[in-house]
Order: structure tokens, then C-alpha cells, then sequence
């Protein structure tokens, strides 16, 4: 079942995003470290939602399977661009013994009925060039490429 994540929710939030977190590390080490301790983790996921960013959780049995984080993302129209209204999906998180039985796609389609009934026009995620699992999950339940980031690591000297 998705439903809200509150406050109660933040231990169990942050052993999933200790998972999600540990896979970033793995594979982009240059950017990402494992050093958060538990009350790090769970002190960056209260700030996040003091924040206004919103999770929701897949439950079996009151037991969060797996989670999404979200966050709306709002612009005032330009000289250039199109008032939006947006949200940014920026964790998604499904524990490993839960994984490929649909957990990931009813988060995301729990997201996308309720940004849809606060008035979204869509959403965006940005997903790691490493993350094929990830990337193939968006292009599945119908993303599509939009802005293309690239990146130039230097070596360090010496």
C-alpha cells in the first residue's frame, strides 16, 4: 500500500536510504561517502521533509518496503520560459528482497496521482549514468530524456 511518510517513519526511512545511498558510494566514490551515521541519516531526512520535501512508502504490514522522495519544484514565468509547476523525484528506494514484483512502479504511480491531483504538470528525476536499473525504471513508466548532464573529472596532480 502507498501512503504518507511522517515523522515516525525516519528510522526505517533511513535504513533504506543507507541502501540507496550505499550504491552511490559504490559507484561514484568522488562524490559520495559512507560515513553518515544513523542519527546523520535520520537527522538528513527530518531536515529534508522540515524542508517541504515529501516521502511516501510501499507498506507490507506497516512495514515501509520502499520509499520516494519528492519535492515540488515551482517557476514564475520569464522573459524566456513558461510558468511550471513541477515536482523533482530525488530518492527512490526498494528494499532488495522486495524488488521485481512492481514495489518501485506503484511508488511512482502513488507519486504521480498525487502530484497530478495537486496540479502537476509532470515530473523530472535526475538518475546516475552508472544506474541502468534506475534509468530503465523511468524509461519505463514513460520518462524520456530532457536535458542531457555531462561531466569532466580532472586527475589530481602530483
Amino acid at each position: 500500500m502507498f501512503t504518507p511518510c511522517d515523522s515516525t517513519d525516519i528510522p526505517a526511512l533511513a535504513v533504506m536510504l543507507r541502501g540507496l545511498h550505499g550504491h552511490h558510494v559504490a559507484h561514484v566514490p568522488h562524490r559520495f561517502h559512507d560515513r553518515a551515521s544513523e542519527a546523520e541519516l535520520q537527522a538528513f531526512l527530518a531536515e529534508a521533509m522540515a524542508e517541504g520535501a515529501c516521502l511516501c512508502a510501499y507498506r507490507v504490514g506497516q512495514v515501509p518496503r520502499g520509499y520516494l522522495m519528492w519535492r515540488w519544484r515551482l517557476s514564475e514565468a520569464t522573459a524566456l520560459k513558461h510558468p511550471q509547476r513541477h515536482a523533482v523525484l530525488e530518492h527512490i528506494w526498494v528494499e532488495p528482497s522486495w524488488r521485481r514484483r512492481g514495489v518501485a512502479r506503484r511508488l511512482i504511480a502513488g507519486f504521480e496521482a498525487e502530484i497530478a491531483g495537486q496540479g502537476a504538470e509532470g515530473w523530472t528525476t535526475a538518475v546516475h549514468a552508472f544506474n541502468a536499473p534506475s534509468r530503465a525504471l523511468m524509461l519505463g513508466v514513460g520518462a524520456t530524456g530532457a536535458v542531457e548532464v555531462l561531466e569532466k573529472r580532472f586527475q589530481p596532480a602530483g
